[in-house]
């Protein structure tokens, strides 16, 4: 079930919570991100990683409901992909 895009937004997840949320967590169906220790300021660190490696724009200011899992990134940074 796992993509390479999950994987390496796990990997982002991991980087960015400084290793306190690993992969194998960060990629288990139903995880939140929140939940699991993502600070505020882990978040703002992911969303830059997205944003520079994955070259898809994030707006801070509409609904950021799919950052509370890797999963829901992942679709989002697919639909972002198409347009």
């Amino acid at each position: 079930m796992s993509s390479t895009l999950t994987q390496t937004i796990a990997e982002l997840v991991t980087k960015a919570s400084a290793g306190s949320i690993s992969v194998e967590q960060a990629i288990l169906p139903d995880t939140n991100l929140t939940d699991q220790g993502l600070s505020s300021l882990s978040y703002l660190k992911l969303i830059d990683s997205i944003e520079t490696q994955l070259g898809v724009y994030i707006d801070l200011e509409g609904d950021t409901a799919f950052m509370s899992s890797v999963d829901g990134i992942a679709e989002y940074v697919r639909q972002q992909r198409v347009l």
